[in-house]
């Protein structure tokens, strides 16, 4: 997850950043368009679920959200989205059941399996925030896994919604600060992104201790 915010601030950046102030007007001139619409919140929910299940990465759903939907519609949407796909996984995980699923993560599974009783919220907290797996193969793994769904549901909620509070925040910031520079705003970013790094810095010195450790499973085998 860590890297996924990494990725969706530096996305962020790029496309405020390489953008002119008429090409940005029109980006949200366009956002503006599209949430008129009746269907475009559906149709946003299926397309995080597509995603999810074709394994594309869902920071860049998340980027565009809160792009059209601006800083707190977009951050309510990308909520709604990683859930979904999060839950669309985990039930088609439980459908699939762990043998299918052994090839794509066994030694994942494994240790899933043996810590899911005591410690199953932090497992999946710790999954979502440790480049460990792909969103979409640690909801299959945690559907075919003896971890329940609340744990399952709290666990994936502590590790992706901060993530997305921190791209909307400092994407929100730069395009202010791309509106209307000045020293002050370009200070507020910068103590964000300092703020956010430091604290998913020690949120995954934290959680390391419950990832499961598929290289070490790997090894033992």
């Amino acid at each position: 997850m860590v890297a996924s915010i990494a990725g969706g601030v530096i996305a962020l950046w790029q496309v405020y950043n390489l953008e002119a102030y008429t090409e940005l007007g029109r980006l949200l001139e366009l956002g503006a368009r599209l949430r008129e619409q009746p269907w475009a919140v559906p149709v946003l929910i299926l397309l995080y679920i597509g995603a999810g299940i074709a394994f594309l990465p869902l920071t860049v759903m998340v980027v565009a959200t809160i792009l059209v939907y601006g800083p707190v519609g977009g951050f309510l949407l990308a909520n709604a989205g990683t859930i979904a796909s999060a839950l669309s996984g985990f039930l088609l995980g439980r459908l699939l059941g762990a043998e299918p699923l052994r090839r794509l993560g066994g030694p994942t599974l494994r240790r899933l399996n043996a810590r899911a009783g005591r410690h199953g919220t932090m497992i999946v907290t710790a999954l979502r925030v440790m480049p460990v797996a792909h969103f979409h193969a640690v909801s299959l793994l945690s559907g075919a896994s003896a971890i329940g769904f609340w744990p399952y549901l709290n666990g994936t909620l502590i590790g992706t919604v901060p993530g997305i509070a921190v791209i909307a925040a400092v994407g929100n910031q730069t395009k202010r600060l791309l509106l209307d520079p000045d020293l002050a705003g370009l200070m507020v970013l910068m103590g964000l992104a300092a703020f956010s790094i430091l604290v998913f810095y020690a949120m995954r010195r934290w959680m390391r201790r419950y990832a499961p450790a598929a290289d070490d499973d790997a090894e033992q085998q």
